[in-house]
């Protein structure tokens, strides 16, 4: 029987391509999910979203995983979390996504801060949380709201196999076995929420 109170999908945009060409190459090893946001809400059940950004002075807001940058746009953001909003049942946690000292610049981070209080007064219905930076896992913004996430996919499990470094391998092989077991947290984050 299931034991989720929230299922969210980790890295929600990462379904998006490459804004480079050369990074296409190394896309299976970043990609978490196959499904856009509202196909994993209407059709997989999700209602926590796992939101990326870092900010450069040239490029403005920058959608990552790590090295991977995806191509989107402002705008295109903007009506996912409006979307997001009008479900008013969501959760959305928001990460900084800088990974060492030369992407951690305090212009990315004043940026993040002023996303941060965007976001939280514009779309009052969605709860975001988190607010941590991924340089030095420290907050960067602190939401009022926190709550408890179970993070089970393939980058947080060790010794790192092949399927760990291959998030769909990772999914095929224990998703199923992850959502039959559920979590006694309040929202449990999976890669590909697609594979059941």
């Amino acid at each position: 029987m299931e034991n989720i109170n929230i299922l969210g999908s980790h890295n929600s945009w990462t379904y998006l391509k490459p804004k480079k060409w050369w990074q296409y190459p190394f896309k299976f090893m970043s990609k978490c999910q196959s499904v856009d946001i509202k196909t994993q809400y209407e059709k997989y059940g999700v209602k926590c979203f796992d939101l990326r950004v870092r900010f450069d002075k040239t490029e403005g807001l920058i959608l990552a995983h790590g090295m991977m940058v995806y191509n989107y746009r402002w705008f295109d953001l903007l009506n996912d979390l409006q979307y997001i909003n009008s479900k008013k049942d969501c959760y959305v946690r928001v990460l900084h996504e800088v990974r060492n000292e030369k992407e951690y610049t305090s212009f990315s981070k004043e940026s993040f801060v002023d996303f941060c209080k965007h976001i939280s007064d514009e779309y009052k219905n969605i709860t975001f949380w988190c607010g941590r930076n991924l340089y030095n896992w420290e907050y960067d913004y602190k939401f009022k709201d926190e709550p408890s996430c179970e993070e089970n996919y393939s980058s947080v499990k060790a010794p790192k196999l092949i399927d760990d470094w291959w998030p769909w391998l990772y999914a095929k092989r224990n998703n199923k076995e992850i959502i039959k077991n559920g979590s006694d947290k309040d929202i449990l984050l999976i890669d590909f929420v697609n594979i059941r």
